[in-house]
């Protein structure tokens, strides 16, 4: 719209005049005086309209800018709070899992104690890391209840009555493109695009006040009626044109500001760079990270913690270890999956992050 009204014309004007009234007679005696009715209209030369619907062309573009980032945000900022959610969901599981083994454990401990195979002190040792796993179990929950209301707010609900759960698992652990081609993709950034057409109005701005430097000429045209006292009564066309005189003010001031501000663009736009430049490199890094970790506690870290503490357990059932060989192996496999989930939100994070920077999907810079 505002594109629409700077490329207007400005409008005509319409004026009348009356010489010659009498004095003597009623004000409303007009039959004696001169009338003339005239039409002036400024004519806008060298391309005022179109360049000034240049400047609000890209003030569009501006906008739009500003809006793509906006819902860019809105995405990322959503994905990021399911992918929370979804992490603090595992949790929860994990930490139910962590209860009901603390729950055989000290039901084990229980039973030789009961039978004399091992001191009762044994069993107030179990219950310690059962009440443990109880707390964190509540702990999650609480961090699984405020996932739950971050993601509702991204829809504009404060609470979290309309839906129960979030349905999603970490898959495998993608691979990420080269940092030379996900640099590649970082003109599609809003922030960086809109310094581009920043630089641009800026230019067509500079254009516009070398315009105005020139004088806008008004055309007159009008119609005059002479009155009967002069003896003639009749009537004739007029016509002019009238040209202001830039003696003084030339629009230096204008331009001048205009070009101070082309040049704030063109820094503007090379500081967007470095700094987007900068955060992306840094974004990239944290993603290869938590990638090398996930993919590290998938194929070997895990594997290894698993087969120990199943080991460990069996040998207990069968005398060979003691309780806190079995608890350490228990404390080290949980500690290992709770460090997986953790890494592998790191990762999804991480991944959104840095196509949030790009504005494109990895899988599209493979």
């Amino acid at each position: 719209a505002q594109a629409l009204q700077a490329g207007l014309w400005p409008n005509p004007s319409l004026g009348t005049e009356t010489e010659d009234l009498s004095t003597e007679d009623p004000i409303g005696d007009f039959t004696g005086s001169e009338q003339m009715v005239q039409v002036s209209q400024p004519i806008e030369l060298w391309g005022r309209p179109g360049k000034r619907r240049d400047v609000a062309e890209e003030e569009r573009d501006l906008a739009g800018w500003d809006y793509e980032a906006a819902r860019l945000d809105v995405v990322s900022q959503t994905t990021q709070a399911f992918v929370g959610l979804v992490a603090a969901e595992q949790r929860v599981q994990l930490a139910r899992e962590l209860v009901h083994l603390s729950e055989e454990v000290f039901q084990t401990v229980s039973r030789q104690v009961e039978t004399g195979e091992v001191r009762p002190v044994e069993k107030q040792r179990a219950r310690v890391p059962l009440s443990q796993a109880r707390i964190r179990l509540r702990r999650a929950e609480e961090a699984r209840a405020a996932g739950r209301k971050t993601l509702s707010g991204q829809w504009g609900r404060s609470d979290t009555t309309t839906f129960r759960e979030v349905e999603g698992t970490f898959g495998p652990v993608r691979p990420v493109p080269s940092l030379d081609s996900v640099k590649a993709a970082l003109g599609r950034n809003p922030a960086l695009a809109r310094q581009q057409d920043e630089l641009e109005q800026a230019r067509a701005v500079v254009s516009l006040e070398k315009s105005d430097r020139l004088p806008v000429p008004a055309v007159t045209v009008g119609w005059q009626r002479f009155g009967g006292r002069t003896g003639s009564d009749r009537t004739a066309l007029k016509a002019g044109v009238s040209l202001p005189l830039p003696l003084w003010d030339r629009n230096q001031g204008a331009v001048q500001r205009a070009r101070f501000r082309l040049e704030r663009a063109r820094r503007r736009r090379e500081a967007a760079r470095v700094r987007l430049d900068t955060t992306l490199s840094k974004a990239y890094r944290s993603l290869v990270s938590a990638q090398n970790e996930a993919q590290t506690i998938a194929e070997e870290t895990l594997p290894a913690a698993q087969s120990a503490f199943e080991s460990v357990r069996q040998g207990y059932r069968q005398g060979k270890f003691d309780y806190l060989e079995v608890l350490d192996a228990q404390r080290t496999l949980f500690g290992v999956r709770r460090q997986q989930i953790q890494a592998l939100s790191r990762y999804y994070q991480a991944r959104v992050r840095v196509e949030r920077l790009v504005a494109t999907p990895l899988e599209q810079l493979q």
